[in-house]
């Protein structure tokens, strides 16, 4: 049954609380905080192959470390700034987190 607007009203605290704008997730890499997408970065990520989009994705929401610090591209010899999540996550990591990013 579709949830009533009644209980929307009544759930308005908690759904607002729930909106939160950053979120820690453990990783392979350790634990890495990530902060809500905009409806624009996700409709640009969406518009990508899909390889691509997640990689565009966790790129743009991690927040923590900062994935775009130039001695650490440098470091792995990255061509494209989005080549840092790639090489960091393991194969098949990056889609799980960018799913786990609510979106």
């Amino acid at each position: 049954m579709a949830v009533s607007i009644e209980e929307l009203i009544n759930k308005k605290d908690e759904i607002q609380r729930n909106k939160k704008k950053e979120y820690d997730l453990e990783t392979s890499i350790g634990e890495i905080t990530v902060e809500l997408p905009t409806r624009s970065l996700v409709l640009e990520s969406n518009k990508l192959d899909e390889g691509e989009s997640d990689a565009y994705l966790v790129y743009h929401v991690v927040i923590a470390p900062n994935l775009a610090d130039k001695k650490l591209q440098e470091a792995y010899k990255c061509g494209e700034p989005t080549d840092i999540v790639k090489a960091l996550f393991l194969p098949g990591e990056l889609t799980a987190v960018s799913r786990k990013v609510p979106a």
